[in-house]
């Protein structure tokens, strides 16, 4: 079979909107396929609809990224959503060209500053991860200088909206917050401050879609050959795609009017329940349990969901725990948690838990600890299998995997606790030390998890039962628990 050729702009249709005419609007903090799959999808179902008009400037702010991939597509690529709707299987593939280019912030600042200093660049989309959306962070910074250099260059300009997608509650705000304070060393910081009060709006948004990341060779190179060419940005993704944007509806519209499809991007004043629902059911779902998969040696999401033990595990969590957890209503939650199963058991996609447990103690922070302080206010005792998801956790992250931003906040504990480790099975003495020691500490959890009813002694049960007996039989002993009965929904 001849080799293919490479996905560029050759490819796109000539029937369809006139991508190279379309001024850059956006600017994008974020190579990955969340972006790709959200924000760039979005932009091009709203550009072929003739609502928006307008591309996005990708900009590449970690040394890894996509970003000479992309030029070199001409920002194309080839999304393929697959899954089940309605419990019937779906596949579609389109091609998004709402991209221009891409630019990378280490070398190439001068040209993102010149982009932003358009008039028509009115919108600045981010996903850096929760680890990257801090005060330290470069992010912050960067941001806090782009908006400078348009304030210098542009203060009568029109307004700007800044939209974060990280998952973090309020993240509009925060990073209003963030911008804010960075502002006073900056040239003119008074009146700079009160130009971003006046001209600049940070919206708090939330993304809702599962993606992977690249498929298998081979399952790759299946696609490759029924599109007809190579694409190295080719994005697999699940059917369903939700963006919930919180601003005035008709203001933003007037700016971004991509909310041509109101089951996939909604504009509303407060987004709090599509936050609630999607922060501490799915993603807490995800969090709580891959410590607990990683450890039983289960590599996606998919082979939980149908394992007897994890599957049942995660069924008892979002329903008997997680949906008794939040401010929603029974049935919208309920209605919701059984939609989570649904997709963790997509058939198509390879959502691998190692990926998920990436920066797992700030997703603990964020996505479950909530969840426990809640059941606990409202039942008056610990959720046993988010305490389990916790005491694995614990376990898990001796092991010192990269990718947790937070590894000293958690690893100081496990140095007091056990200064002295050997090779074999840790003594009981040292689990016990290890969660009185955690738990307590509010700086790592936001809260002090042992002064919840019941958390301490159900840790650190866990912790033992991991250690004597075996992931297997732990969840075992979880099922045999009377709170677990009843938990048989899918």
């Amino acid at each position: 079979m001849p080799d293919l050729p490479r996905l560029s702009g050759a490819h796109w249709p000539g029937s369809a909107y006139r991508r190279t005419e379309l001024p850059e609007r956006v600017l994008q903090f974020g190579t990955g396929m969340l972006l790709r799959a959200v924000s760039a999808a979005s932009v091009d179902a709203a550009n072929a609809l003739g609502a928006f008009r307008g591309r996005i400037v990708v900009v590449q702010s970690t040394p890894q990224g996509q970003a000479r991939a992309i030029n070199a597509q001409d920002g194309l690529f080839t999304l393929v959503e697959r899954g089940l709707e309605h419990g019937a299987p779906v596949e579609r593939t389109r091609l998004v060209g709402a991209i221009s280019r891409a630019l990378v912030a280490d070398t190439q600042w001068p040209a993102v500053r010149e982009a932003f200093a358009r008039p028509e660049l009115q919108l600045i989309v981010s996903n850096v991860t929760e680890a990257g959306f801090r005060p330290d962070g470069s992010f912050a910074a960067r941001l806090t200088d782009l908006l400078h250099w348009r304030f210098t260059r542009l203060p009568e300009g029109p307004p700007v909206y800044v939209i974060p997608t990280e998952l973090v509650d309020d993240n509009g705000p925060r990073l209003a917050a963030m911008v804010e304070r960075l502002a006073d060393g900056l040239e003119r910081g008074p009146a700079f401050r009160e130009w971003l009060r006046r001209q600049v709006r940070f919206c708090s948004s939330l993304v809702d879609r599962i993606t992977t990341g690249t498929p298998a060779r081979d399952v790759r190179a299946a696609l490759e050959r029924r599109l007809g060419y190579t694409d190295a940005l080719l994005t697999v993704t699940e059917p369903h795609s939700f963006w919930a944007i919180e601003a005035d509806p008709n203001e933003l519209r007037a700016t971004f009017a991509i909310d041509v499809q109101p089951e996939s991007v909604s504009f509303a004043p407060d987004i709090g329940f599509y936050r609630e629902r999607k922060l501490r059911l799915l993603n807490g779902a995800h969090t709580a349990t891959a410590p607990l998969a990683l450890l039983a040696g289960v590599r996606t999401v998919r082979e939980a969901a149908d394992h007897p033990q994890l599957g049942a595990f995660l069924r008892h969590i979002l329903f008997e725990e997680l949906v008794p957890a939040t401010e929603l209503a029974a049935d919208a939650a309920t209605a919701f948690a059984r939609t989570v199963i649904d997709r963790f058991r997509n058939p198509w996609l390879d959502h691998e838990w190692r990926v998920i447990a990436t920066n797992q103690t700030a997703k603990l922070r964020l996505r479950v600890v909530p969840a426990l302080v809640e059941f606990g206010r409202k039942r008056g005792g610990a959720p046993q299998g988010l305490a389990l998801g916790l005491a694995a956790y614990l376990r898990w992250i001796r092991s010192r995997p990269g990718g947790d931003a937070d590894l000293p906040l958690i690893d100081r504990h496990w140095r007091a606790a056990d200064p002295d480790p050997a090779p074999g099975p840790v003594l009981a003495a040292a689990w016990e030390r290890l969660a009185a020691s955690a738990l307590p500490d509010a700086e790592l959890w936001g809260a002090n998890l042992a002064e919840l009813p019941g958390l301490l002694e159900a840790t650190t049960r866990w912790l033992l039962s991991l250690e004597r007996d075996g992931v297997a039989a732990t969840l075992e002993a979880l099922r045999a628990m009377p709170e677990h009965a009843g938990t048989g929904r899918t």
